[in-house]
C-alpha cells in the first residue's frame, strides 16, 4: 500500500443546513513530504466551500499540538479535541475542525509506510519541486 487517506464530515462555518461539507486528506510515497486536503461539500454549489491545498507532513502534526502557519493552512489545537485548520483560497477562507484522534491515526499510518526523516530522497525533492511550480 503506498497511499494514505481519510475523509472526516467536518463542522464549523462552512456550509448551511442540509449540507454537508467533507475534508479528505491525503498521502503519498511518491510525495511522502506532503498531505493533501481536499474540500468539498454536498450538495455541490457554486458558493459551497471547496479546494484543495497542499501541507508538508510535519507541519500539520505540528498543528496537532502548537498553533503554526502563517499562510494559505494555518493549523491550531482547541480545547475541545480537536484540529482547526484555517483554509484559505484567494479571498475566501474556510475553518474546519477534526477530531485531534482522527488526524494523528492517519499521521501515524503514513509513518509506519514512511517515517518522518526518512523521505528525503530524489523523489521526494523532485515531488516537492513539482508542488511549488505549480503554485
Amino acid at each position: 500500500m503506498d497511499d494514505v487517506t481519510a475523509s472526516v464530515i467536518v463542522d464549523g462555518g462552512c456550509s448551511g443546513p442540509n449540507r454537508t461539507t467533507m475534508l479528505r486528506l491525503a498521502w503519498s510515497r511518491q510525495d511522502p513530504l506532503a498531505v493533501r486536503l481536499l474540500l468539498t461539500a454536498s450538495p455541490d454549489h457554486p458558493a459551497l466551500p471547496r479546494g484543495s491545498w497542499a501541507v508538508l507532513r510535519d507541519f500539520l502534526r505540528y498543528g496537532c499540538t502548537h498553533p503554526t502557519g502563517d499562510g494559505l493552512v494555518r493549523v491550531r489545537p482547541d480545547r475541545a479535541g480537536r484540529v482547526v485548520l484555517e483554509l484559505v483560497d484567494g479571498s475566501r477562507a474556510c475553518v474546519v475542525h477534526l477530531p485531534v484522534e482522527t488526524v494523528t491515526r492517519f499521521l501515524d499510518a503514513t509513518e509506519e509506510l514512511c517515517p518522518s526523516g526518512e523521505e528525503r530522497n530524489d523523489t521526494a525533492i523532485d515531488a516537492l519541486i513539482d508542488r511549488l511550480l505549480e503554485a
